[in-house]
């Protein structure tokens, strides 16, 4: 366990395993770095770093609700690399990580030896409609608190929608109800996808670092045309299918870190 670094009045709790050429990884919304952690696994020779955003994890406190963006999130992050003294990275996430690993990208592209995109759920348009559940989640939340809110959001018919198309999602939008600090934390849940990492691709289409774009297919929440969408504007992305989690988060998991390696292995040549 390392101790937190202080930026932006705020404590983020962080860890890094490993040693070699650094490759951090960004988790998605309402998770923590565990995500990052078990779906990457040991990279020989490279030094993994894996981080709680603000408002996510150990990361505390919360921060004035102006902070939740992918503007905010991606500066963050920034920190933490000059933090650590790391120049240049490959620079990774899931979801929303995917979504913060691209804005920095925009950002700060000389600090980027290559992206790693995994099921991105954001284009360049907030509240886009994979996600329009979320704030509804952060409404009942707020409304209701953990365990009534939970039984209030379940007599809506969206939620019953989702069920049908994809139980994995479904379980995974309601244990946002019980996640460490849920009620506290719940502006996340509205804020970001009220957001969007870029609102226009130009910026991305100067992106010209090597990328590796993950899709799976079904999943309601990250569809797969996103992924699509994220390597056509990266001049030099490769896209590639994975199966989905809920069909097995093992398979999911390994054909991941297939493609990473595989991905990250060619950076050496």
């Amino acid at each position: 366990m390392t101790s937190p670094f202080l930026h932006d009045g705020i404590g983020f709790n962080y860890e890094v395993f490993g040693k070699g050429a650094a490759v951090v990884f960004c988790h998605g919304l309402g998770g923590d770095l565990n995500q990052p952690r078990d779906l990457v696994g040991r990279l020989d020779g490279c030094r993994l770093v894996v981080w709680d955003a603000r408002g996510h994890g150990l990361t505390e406190p919360l921060g004035p609700a102006r902070g939740f963006n992918f503007a905010t999130f991606a500066s963050d992050l920034h920190a933490l690399l000059d933090h650590l003294d790391i120049q240049r990275a490959v620079i990774g996430g899931i979801s929303m990580g995917a979504g913060i690993a691209a804005r920095f990208a925009t950002d700060w592209p000389e600090r980027v030896r290559a992206l790693v995109l995994m099921r991105p759920a954001w284009g360049n348009k907030p509240i886009p409609d994979n996600l329009r559940l979320f704030p509804v989640v952060a409404e009942y939340l707020g409304r209701f608190g953990g365990e009534k809110g939970l039984g209030e959001f379940l007599k809506l018919p969206g939620p019953q929608s989702l069920r049908k198309q994809s139980a994995c999602t479904f379980d995974s939008l309601c244990q946002q109800f019980s996640k460490h600090k849920a009620i506290e934390r719940h502006i996340r849940l509205k804020a970001m996808p009220n957001d969007c990492p870029v609102t226009d691709w130009s910026p991305v289409e100067r992106c010209i670092a090597p990328a590796l774009v993950v899709g799976n297919d079904p999943d309601p929440a990250h569809p797969l045309r996103l992924a699509r969408l994220w390597a056509q504007h990266l001049p030099n992305a490769r896209l590639v299918q994975v199966p989905t989690k809920s069909h097995g988060s093992d398979e999911h998991a390994l054909a991941f870190r297939k493609h990473l390696i595989s991905f990250l292995e060619a950076l050496e040549k």
